[in-house]
């Protein structure tokens, strides 16, 4: 997986902006911040691209990477975390979050990952991820997410790492995951899945790792037994 380069910024400070008070608002949403993580997010610190956790790009200053992992934080996710459009990296995975992933993450056109896995997001996963046709990996494991995995899931054909593992999901499994042809690993353990295991698997040939144990679906045994690229 290729990133472009990103720097942080330590020059001269940059004046508020969109960026600026969307940081802010994601602040304002967290209750506890027992390792102080968050505590360099204030005024006295004007540019925000010196705030910890935060990553810009060199040439224009705007929040390429937000990476707040295995922080302890407790509070929900603003969803002013949309506004933050130069977005490529989004890492909140390992703390204690919850309410619903709000469909604003849709309009992170430039974003490539999105891991918010153990945490306690609730409510449907949103169709509007499938904006994000840049996503190449996507984990919401181990939340209390509800409702169907989305049709339009296909959508993100540079999908290479899916986990949707240990939530409460209804319903099957899209045929439209088909057209993520670039899929390497699938986790779709202990979701509560029923129905047929959809044919068009065959169609990912670049699948090595898949789990969906835990579920009630049938028909996976005919598909190892007639797919051997998987390790």
């Amino acid at each position: 997986m290729h990133f472009v380069a990103f720097s942080t910024l330590t020059h001269a400070a940059i004046a508020p902006t969109g960026d600026h008070l969307a940081l802010l608002s994601i602040k304002s949403m967290i209750t506890d911040d027992p390792q102080g993580v968050m505590a360099s997010w204030n005024h006295s610190i004007t540019n925000y691209c010196q705030w910890q956790g935060i990553t810009c790009g060199s040439r224009h200053h705007r929040v390429t990477i937000l990476d707040l992992s295995s922080s302890g934080l407790i509070g929900t996710l603003s969803p002013s975390v949309g506004n933050l459009s130069f977005l490529r990296v989004i890492w909140l995975q390992n703390n204690s979050f919850s309410g619903e992933i709000h469909p604003e993450i849709g309009r992170l056109f430039r974003l490539r990952e999105l891991r918010l896995s153990n945490n306690s997001f609730t409510g449907n996963i949103p169709a509007t991820i499938m904006n994000c046709s840049d996503l190449q990996v996507l984990h919401l494991g181990y939340n209390n997410l509800v409702g169907k995995i989305p049709d339009g899931i296909g959508l993100l054909s540079m999908l290479s790492f899916l986990a949707l593992q240990v939530n409460i999901l209804a319903g099957g499994i899209p045929p439209s995951i088909s057209n993520l042809t670039l899929l390497e690993t699938l986790y779709l353990t202990n979701c509560q899945l029923g129905g047929s295991f959809p044919d068009v698997f065959q169609r990912l040939t670049n699948l090595r790792t898949i789990a969906v144990s835990g579920n009630n679906l049938t028909g996976f045994r005919i598909f190892l037994d007639n797919f051997s690229c998987l390790i």
